[in-house]
């Protein structure tokens, strides 16, 4: 019994650093960048503490708290996200640890499930990238482990920690509690309900954290990408489940996942034939339903995307670790399959540099300035804002491009933030009323002609930045 164990903890700890040393060679090879959603999160973060800014536009993002309030303070506290990559690799690689012993538990052949899901480089690519799912779909996991190991109390706090870093759990605990009814487990169904009412609270009423209406939501969340033929053809329709299907099928039969379709098939009858205890990992992907819901009530299509719910791919090489019973490879002589094994992880570890290089810049934000939400470094305004004695709050005019990193940077010391998009929106605007006003360098604004008073002037190679000299405070 104690070599047993003793087998386990080391199979576990060795799965926990070696997927540690993937996602690194994978994100040393790829570099740094992270997921635009990231740093809209973050931004909210300021306006989340901030009561002035309650209510700014954001470039719209559902509101997580504990999201909102990670992304935010790892962002404040270093000024980007690589801790909070690490943070990421670390959580999701102690996941896929726990699955590693659970299958391993039920006697699968758990290298399967290791490596399955290493290879999965979308997956990968959302946790090197710090978006949300990498932290809330680790908690699931930890939560639904915990329910096989019967600690309740435990599971039930975990799959609250992730609906709170991404709405979906819910369906999950609604799932559960209709088990412990089943089973007269009344003392396990009230705590579910608990947390079933909070995880509701905060998927319905999660954007009053940021936004003061649901139509505000609306308009920057999703109203400027989503067509009136959308919603004509989901909102409050069953079709609203094709787009989802789709998804669905787009992710477990991609090029990284395909292969194990059919041992998964085998696996899933095995596992039921034989009563195996690891179905409540089939829970997993349920939190995804929140995407058809969502394009049933809103009419939405854009947001159901296969890269933004992974739960199908990832139980794909778990259910695939129970296609064959494992008693057929212990007649395999012992050093086989040790070399077996040493040569899948070799190839696993060159698979993860492989990949890594040729994903190179695919991530929406990056502090060489590409992606969907270029970074824009406005640390020297805030270093100048921090050397002076501010007494009040300041009026801040930015243009739209800019307005993640304004909110980022500038967030805790702004009153009022404005946005412009275009140069010929200047002329009834006046300047004069701003403290701060950011505009991209390329627009050769004439600081004689247009702010007609004193202002510091900061520029760089996206922006040229005016600082006021603001009244009863000392000069910039």
């Amino acid at each position: 019994m104690a070599r047993n164990y003793n087998s386990n903890k080391i199979v576990f700890l060795a799965s926990f650093i070696f997927t540690i040393l993937c996602y690194s060679i994978y994100l040393y090879f790829r570099g740094f960048g992270w997921d635009g959603d990231s740093f809209i999160s973050a931004s909210q973060f300021q306006k989340m503490i901030g009561s002035d800014l309650y209510g700014t536009i954001d470039g719209g993002a559902h509101p997580k708290i504990l999201t909102v309030i990670l992304f935010g303070l790892v962002y404040q506290f270093t000024g980007g996200f690589y801790i909070l990559t690490m943070i990421s690799i670390i959580i999701n690689a102690l996941a896929l640890a726990f699955i590693v012993d659970w299958v391993r538990k039920e006697n699968g052949i758990w290298l399967i499930a290791l490596i399955g899901i290493l290879i999965n480089i979308p997956w990968s690519k959302i946790v090197i990238n710090c978006d949300n799912p990498a932290f809330s779909i680790p908690f699931i996991i930890f939560g639904l482990y915990a329910f096989y190991k019967e600690r309740a109390l435990l599971g039930t706090m975990l799959l609250t920690i992730s609906n709170l870093f991404r709405t979906g759990a819910e369906f999950i605990i609604f799932f559960l509690i209709i088990i412990a009814v089943i089973n007269n487990n009344y003392k396990t169904m009230f705590i579910l309900v608990i947390s079933f009412i909070i995880a509701f609270i905060h998927t319905y009423f999660g954007y009053l954290l940021i936004y003061p209406s649901k139509e505000q939501f609306w308009n920057l969340a999703w109203s400027f990408i989503t067509t009136e033929e959308s919603i004509a053809k989901y909102q409050y329709s069953v079709n609203s489940l094709i787009p989802y299907c789709s998804s669905i099928f787009k992710q477990i039969a991609n090029k990284y996942s395909i292969f194990l379709i059919i041992p998964a098939i085998i696996g899933l009858y095995n596992i039921f034939s034989k009563s195996i205890n690891i179905k409540l990992i089939l829970f997993l992907p349920l939190s995804s339903l929140i995407l058809p819901i969502s394009s049933f009530i809103y009419g939405t299509e854009h947001t159901i995307l296969e890269t933004k719910h992974m739960g199908y791919s990832i139980i794909l090489p778990v259910l695939a670790s129970f296609f064959i019973d494992k008693s057929y490879l212990g007649n395999l002589n012992g050093i086989i399959k040790n070399i077996t094994s040493i040569i899948a992880l070799i190839t696993v570890l060159a698979f993860s540099s492989l990949t890594g290089y040729l994903k190179q810049g695919e991530y929406e934000t990056s502090t060489d300035g590409t992606g969907a939400i270029g970074w824009t470094n406005l640390s020297d305004v805030k270093n100048k804002l921090q050397d002076t004695n501010i007494s009040n709050k300041l009026k801040i005019l930015t243009h739209y491009d800019f307005l993640t990193f304004t909110l980022l940077d500038l967030g805790s010391y702004a009153k009022k933030i404005d946005i412009i998009k275009n140069k010929n929106d200047l002329e009834p605007i006046d300047l004069s009323n701003y403290d701060v006003i950011i505009f991209p360098i390329n627009w050769n604004i004439d600081t004689k002609q247009s702010l007609h008073i004193n202002y510091t002037v900061i520029a760089n190679d996206s922006i040229i930045c005016y600082l006021n000299k603001i009244q009863n405070q000392n000069s910039f």
